[in-house]
């Protein structure tokens, strides 16, 4: 493949990141609109948050708006399948789209093994053994070394993985906790939530 062939590629990656980029965004500030006050309470226990301060800060309330979104609450629902019930109708046929594949998210934790050829990164599950991913993310593409462990929740975007939500550099020690008893099929050793605990 020669270099002209190498950069269109690229930017025809990367045309398709931008443009589910501004979906995911798109979708998350329809989505927290159907978040009420229980849920961002049931939020906030999650992740021991019981300072109102703490909660008014804005990389806390993303925090806040990940959990109160995408974890079920105490009756296994989460408020991310009632916006695709309900709320989802005002959404273009694009953004309805990354919406539904949003639903399928994870969260996990992976380890940044190389660069794609085109744009983005791989990465390898630690929680499940032979799962690796394309992720196009231009921050992780800039600023990941080699050998970076993150927790993030990623979904099938259709061509790549993309992430939404906060990233996480986890404590070396849960993370081994976390692949140990995952690779032996135990229950991970987290009180809530994978994505709470991080």
């Amino acid at each position: 493949m020669d270099g002209t062939q190498s950069v269109a590629s690229r930017e025809a990656v990367l045309a398709q990141y931008y443009l589910i980029r501004a979906s995911i965004q798109s979708v998350l500030r329809q989505a927290v609109s159907c978040c009420r006050k229980p849920d961002f309470d049931r939020a906030a226990k999650h992740l021991d948050l019981w300072d109102q301060k703490q909660r008014d800060d804005g990389t806390v309330f993303d925090m806040l708006c990940d959990i109160a979104l995408m974890e079920p609450n105490q009756r296994g629902r989460r408020v991310y399948d009632w916006f695709l019930q309900d709320g989802a109708v005002h959404l273009d046929l694009g953004d309805h789209e990354i919406a539904r594949r949003m639903a399928a998210a994870s969260f996990s934790i992976f380890q940044v093994t190389g660069w794609h050829d085109a744009a983005g990164v791989w990465l390898d599950d630690l929680l499940v053994a032979g799962l690796r991913l394309w992720l196009v993310d231009e921050g992780l593409e800039a600023s990941a070394p080699e050998g970076l462990a993150i927790a993030m929740r990623v979904f099938d975007a259709g061509p790549f993985h993309a992430g939404f939500g906060i990233v996480v550099m986890p404590d070396p020690e849960l993370i081994e906790f976390c692949a140990a008893a995952a690779s032996r099929g135990q229950p991970l050793p987290v009180r809530r939530s994978l994505a709470a605990a991080f």
